[in-house]
């Protein structure tokens, strides 16, 4: 009797161990999987693509780190800009330069897009209802050199713009002026 006791005990402790080691190892899984990864705010430098652990300040360009999560946007290279827009007539684009700049006042003067609309990026947050009829549109944002619009277009997606498209590039590289203003 004391031997089929002593079985039941150590099967028993078996089955407990097992268990425990089951349950960590997935709570660990689990743990590792839901880790938010951060990133800085998009500012359209090489640290836009680094990865940290936690909340703070890129050490490279001091914005603030993000939840990589919350990144929504994807991006268009200049040389196919003028394609897409011809190929997407409905396609929203978005300016987010100065006045300034969207005029061609300013040296050196990259041009703009046809009916561009022209919100600069320092101003989106407080203008962000005149694109509120855009909202289920998709939107191209671009700027000079793509720095600007990484933010913006990171902004209209915190504010429910789903379809969003940043010019990688900007203005400055956009060779193509078929659909230049």
């Amino acid at each position: 009797m004391n031997t089929i006791r002593l079985s039941i005990i150590a099967s028993a402790m078996l089955i407990t161990a097992l268990f425990v080691r089951c349950a960590s190892s997935s709570n660990a899984k689990r743990e590792k999987a839901t880790a938010i990864q951060y990133q800085c705010l998009p500012c359209g430098y090489d640290c836009d693509t680094i990865l940290f652990n936690g909340p703070g300040k890129c050490p490279h360009c001091k914005m603030e780190l993000v939840n990589k999560a919350t990144v929504g946007f994807i991006s268009i290279q200049p040389d196919d800009i003028c394609d897409y827009i011809a190929s997407h007539p409905k396609t929203v684009l978005l300016d987010v330069r100065t006045k300034e700049e969207f005029e061609g006042k300013r040296n050196p003067d990259f041009g703009t897009l046809k009916n561009a609309l022209n919100i600069p990026v320092q101003n989106l947050q407080e203008r962000i209802s005149e694109l509120q009829g855009y909202k289920s549109s998709e939107i191209i944002v671009y700027c000079s050199h793509s720095h600007r619009s990484r933010q913006a277009a990171y902004l209209l997606n915190q504010n429910g713009f789903g379809k969003v498209i940043n010019m990688a590039g900007g203005m400055s590289e956009l060779k193509d002026s078929a659909c230049k203003k």
